[in-house]
């Protein structure tokens, strides 16, 4: 495959910091109509992926600064790229890490749909008719935001594991928009989930064992986040589950997932 790879400034346009940006491409000419691209959020947590070979499509890979670290920086910078905004539209802290600030989704979409995407298309020939995105855990979070104010900027949406609990499942509040605003022309959203994954009310406390008890399981939660989605007119919803997967091996198996399905 080839790579291109880039970092753009630090813009208002970009949401006020410099990203690095790599794109990869299949070594062949792109189809006349140009390559399917996913971007792939948190791509630099799972590339390479094994035994991937890029046959179909291009993927984006945004990251979080420039070096695309997942340090203290970075991950709090992630916290609020893919995060929904406070009921009135600001920033608001995240409710497990109350330094980090949540609520950039928009800013984020807005430089992804610009000039993050603006670049992509000088790199080589894509389809913007097929333009996918997904996002795991927090980045899931800025999936649904997306089906919820951007959905006509996309052909696919893939949404792995959610953070659901994130401000007392305010995404789902967010989520109502979409009876009033359903998506103007058909997209699909693939939504994933381990059977095995669990949400915990408090954050892993870096001094006890890793292991954690009494985890509640978020495949009920999903269950209904696809009734409630299957109902919105052209929304092609369907729901995939990964057996005997939890939340940390969800990332790298629907990515692979979500390659195979942009692609077709």
């Amino acid at each position: 495959m080839s790579l291109h790879a880039t970092q753009l400034s630090d813009s208002p346009a970009m949401g006020g910091m410099a990203r690095r940006l790599r794109l990869y491409a299949p070594d062949a000419p792109p189809p006349p109509q140009g390559w399917p691209l996913l971007t792939l959020l948190d791509g630099d947590w799972v590339w390479p992926l094994a035994n991937q070979a890029l046959q179909h499509c291009a993927v984006l890979i945004p990251s979080h600064g420039p070096l695309g670290s997942a340090g203290p920086e970075a991950l709090a910078r992630r916290a609020l790229d893919y995060t929904p905004p406070a009921p009135d539209g600001g920033h608001w802290p995240d409710p497990r890490t109350p330094q980090w600030q949540g609520g950039g989704a928009p800013a984020f979409l807005d430089a992804l749909l610009g000039p993050m995407l603006a670049w992509a298309s000088i790199q080589t020939r894509l389809d913007p008719a097929r333009h996918a995105l997904y996002g795991h855990s927090y980045g899931g979070l800025c999936a649904l935001f997306a089906l919820s104010h951007r959905a006509d900027d996309f052909a696919h949406i893939l949404c792995a594991s959610p953070s659901l609990w994130w401000h007392d499942q305010a995404i789902l509040k967010v989520l109502d928009r979409l009876g009033d605003h359903p998506p103007v022309r058909p997209i699909r959203l693939t939504l994933m989930a381990g059977t095995d994954e669990r949400w915990y009310p408090q954050p892993v406390n870096p001094h006890a064992p890793r292991t954690r008890q009494n985890g509640i399981p978020t495949l009920p939660a999903m269950q209904v986040l696809m009734r409630k989605l299957a109902c919105i007119p052209r929304l092609d919803c369907r729901l995939e589950l990964l057996d005997q997967m939890g939340h940390g091996q969800v990332l790298p198996a629907s990515a692979q997932r979500a390659i195979a399905l942009a692609a077709t």
